[in-house]
């Protein structure tokens, strides 16, 4: 009964947590964007407050939101702790600490007259419990950005153009609407249109997503000013066969070169700046004044050109990169000018490439006959090793020569037979002499000669005094032997009489006196 119970009570355990976990699941924050909308005119900052908020007032977690904005209209300062970015995009971040709003300041500085906007493009956050919010609404901000009392009002344009079709009727600056008409195959109709003003500001829109029939293409121009603003309307009809009529493609047939794609290009803002100290401009340009819009600054054009189409200009992206730029004077264009582009060499600079190079290929002549040389050697060692390899013994050979030289090793260092006396005594050097021992005799030193002969002790004589010269020596030493051989010849005697038949080998008595 006791264990129906406790299953009971955590079946119901269980329930519970799981009633309490889908209350908080079902309970989860919900939560806003809110923006400000400042103003501001061109060249001043403005600041853009935006504040991410629980709207049932718990605490915040973890926040992410991925901002953009106009990069031709304002430019970021990026000076807080949790946003950063640039280029048209920012990224605000944020951590928990207990508050259920967290505020940003986002400072920008206004470049052009207009209206800017910020949006949210991507965001991402939870509450206290780690639960993912639910975003309530997504706000945006509006700048307004007004242009100085000297900013240009110009919003026309200086030409326009279009691919594919033609325009109808042809371009003219005063001329705001037009026609043309493409084939069922059109996707995009390509705007390539040039403010009259360079710092107006052009837009296109309704360009891409053609639809059959007629569709409505505009060209916006923003003056200056940042208020005035031109539209330029293109009526784009997409029939079956539209395009050309069939007189212009008579016209056009053999005229017009196959398009094998389209370029796009980006707008990008570069800012004019004077050349750095230390900085060397690239060889072959000649100093020279550039109108850029209606100011005028220092750039420098190529030296052989009496005509020139484009000029080297320094100038400051939106990254912070300082570099040099080529500026397009007829399409006003600008791009990278890399190292090299308008380099020249002079013939002494050509002499000394030479040179190095003639230095290096023989270095390298002769590093590649040094590796030969060593590869040769290299081969000979290695034959020489094989060779001595293949003529070393065998194992019985070795084995056989090794037992010789121990056997002759054996021989050499085999001790002096040591001949003695019938007595047992230990023969001299002297004595081995006479008794035909030993091939040569010489004369021991001092120290030898006692060391050597050692008598037995009841036979040897005590000397009255040490001799202390060597004749005293050899004359003691004579005595000695006499007296050796005189016992000697008095046992063998014995011997003789006791034997019947003596030994044949018996050695005959020398008497040394008779010497």
């Amino acid at each position: 009964m006791s264990g129906k119970i406790k299953q009971a009570m955590v079946r119901l355990f269980l329930v519970m947590a799981l009633s309490v976990a889908a209350a908080f699941t079902s309970l989860a924050a919900t939560a806003r964007i809110s923006f400000s909308d400042p103003s501001a005119k061109v060249g001043e900052e403005v600041s853009v407050t935006m504040k991410f908020t629980a709207t049932d007032g718990s605490a915040l977690g973890n926040t992410d939101v991925m901002l953009a904005y106009d990069a031709t209209l304002l430019e970021y300062i990026n000076e807080t702790e949790n946003a950063s970015g640039g280029n048209g995009a920012i990224r605000v971040k944020s951590s928990p600490d207990g508050s259920s709003e967290v505020t940003t300041t986002l400072r920008f500085t206004a470049l052009r007259g207009g209206t800017a906007t910020i949006t949210v493009s991507d965001w991402e956050g939870y509450d206290m419990f780690g639960q993912m919010l639910t975003m309530e609404r997504e706000g945006t901000s509006t700048v307004t950005i007004q242009g100085l009392e000297t900013s240009s009002t110009d919003a026309t344009l200086k030409s326009m153009q279009i691919s594919p079709g033609t325009l109808t009727p042809s371009f003219t600056p005063n001329t705001t609407e037009y026609t043309t008409s493409v084939d069922l195959s059109t996707e995009r109709l390509t705007v390539s249109a040039e403010a009259n003003n360079d710092s107006a500001v052009v837009a296109v829109q309704g360009a891409d997503g053609l639809q059959e029939g007629e569709n409505t293409v505009i060209c916006r121009v923003t003056a200056e000013d940042g208020t005035t603003v031109q539209e330029y309307t293109i009526l784009v009809n997409k029939v079956e066969g539209g395009g050309e009529t069939e007189t212009e493609s008579e016209e056009a047939e053999g005229d017009e070169p196959e398009v094998l794609a389209e370029l796009d290009a980006t707008a990008k803002k570069i800012r004019i700046i004077d050349l750095p100290e230390g900085v060397e401009v690239p060889g072959g340009l000649t100093e020279s004044s550039v109108a850029i819009g209606e100011a005028k600054v220092t750039g420098w054009i190529p030296s052989d050109m009496d005509s020139p189409e484009y000029c080297i200009l320094y100038g400051m992206n939106d990254d912070g990169e300082q570099s040099f730029y080529r500026y397009d004077l007829k399409e006003k264009t600008v791009q990278r000018c890399f190292e090299g582009d308008n380099s020249e060499f002079s013939d002494e600079e050509y002499i000394a490439l030479a040179e190095d190079y003639n230095s290096l290929r023989d270095d390298y002549g002769l590093c590649r006959l040094l590796m030969i040389i060593f590869i040769a050697v290299s081969v000979i060692l290695l034959i020489l090793l094989i060779v001595s390899r293949l003529t070393r013994p065998t194992g019985g050979d070795r084995s056989r020569a090794s037992r010789e030289e121990a056997a002759a090793r054996s021989y050499t260092q085999q001790p002096r037979r040591e001949t003695r006396s019938a007595s047992g005594r230990k023969l001299s050097r002297e004595e081995r002499y006479m008794m035909g021992e030993e091939d040569e005799y010489e004369e021991e030193d001092e120290d030898d000669s006692v060391i050597a002969y050692q008598p037995e002790i009841s036979q040897r004589p005590r000397p009255a005094a040490v001799p202390e010269t060597k004749s005293a020596v050899l004359a003691a030493v004579e005595t000695n032997v006499e007296h050796e051989l005189e016992a000697e010849l008095a046992r063998d005697t014995a011997a003789v009489a006791r034997d019947a038949e003596p030994d044949d080998d018996d050695f005959d008595i020398v008497n040394l006196d008779d010497e």
